[in-house]
């Protein structure tokens, strides 16, 4: 992990977990092992830094849920393996949830971020949109879906984290019939 990494790494488990205004740069500097100015070498401002963060979480995600799956796989397989992707994402990195959780609708994280962040979801939209095409989804707005399974993700993933994750494998499968349920013609 190189510097800047490190200080990503760093400034998201603290502002996790303090939250923005009491989570201090001199705070993340310690957490990383550097000096302030190594910091502002990479990040001008905090709001900077949350910024790269949130990039840096959907970075990650995007590794995670890119991998191929053949087209030729059913449309609801390849859904409910996004969909699974992304909940085994945040169960595996409970720090980059409680960070999304807390800054996805901050205002601290520009458009322009959340456009970039977007980018890498197009196979996504993608999926969705092939299913309502073909009558599979429901033809509801585009931005209403993702919102809709936004929300089902972070409720799921935060239901995991207090129930202990032992209890995930035991309900998935009954997660992952709701949500298809609730989007399928």
């Amino acid at each position: 992990m190189d510097k800047k990494e490190q200080i990503i790494v760093a400034a998201m488990k603290l502002l996790a977990e303090h939250g923005a205004q009491a989570t201090p740069m001199s705070a993340i500097a310690k957490a990383a092992g550097t000096g302030m100015g190594t910091i502002y070498n990479y990040f001008a401002t905090k709001e900077e830094l949350i910024n790269a963060i949130y990039l840096y979480i959907k970075g990650s995600e995007i590794n995670l849920v890119s991998k191929s799956i053949d087209e030729a796989t059913p449309l609801k397989t390849r859904f409910l393996f996004y969909y699974t992707a992304f909940i085994n994402f945040y169960l595996k990195h409970p720090e980059g949830f409680a960070f999304m959780d807390q800054f996805q609708h901050s205002p601290l994280i520009l458009d322009s971020t959340k456009e970039q962040g977007k980018a890498g979801f197009i196979p996504v939209f993608a999926l969705i949109e092939q299913g309502q095409k073909e009558g599979i989804i429901k033809n509801i707005d585009m931005e209403a879906i993702l919102y809709f399974l936004a929300g089902t993700v972070t409720t799921y993933v935060r239901w995991m984290i207090s129930a202990g994750k032992d209890k995930h494998k035991q309900h998935l499968e009954q997660q992952l019939r709701l949500v298809w349920d609730a989007i399928k013609e």
